[in-house]
C-alpha cells in the first residue's frame, strides 16, 4: 500500500479522531512530530499517552486498544 501525503495539521486532526474512538481526548496526551524517514520510509512519529482512565468507561484504564493508532496511521500517511 502506498502512503498518502498529508500536511501535519491534517495528520494531527486524524490522529485525534482515531484516539477519540477509544475515549475522551482529555484523557490522552498526543505529541506528533516530523522525522527523517525511517527504514520503512515513514517520515513522522507520534506518542500517545493515556493520562487518566475516563470516568465514563470503567474498563478504560486497562484498555490498550488505542496503542495501535500510531502504527496503523504510519502505514497510511507521510507528511508532505
Amino acid at each position: 500500500m502506498t502512503r498518502a501525503l498529508i500536511d501535519i495539521s491534517s495528520l494531527d486532526v486524524r490522529v485525534q479522531e482515531q484516539v477519540a474512538k477509544h475515549g475522551d481526548l482529555k484523557d490522552f496526551h498526543v505529541a506528533l512530530w516530523r522525522q527523517d524517514p525511517d527504514a520503512s520510509g515513514c517520515n513522522w512519529n507520534a506518542r500517545i499517552e493515556r493520562v487518566s482512565g475516563g470516568a465514563n468507561h470503567p474498563d478504560s484504564a486497562n484498555d490498550s486498544s488505542w496503542w495501535d493508532v500510531v502504527p496503523h496511521m504510519r502505514e497510511r500517511f507521510n507528511l508532505n
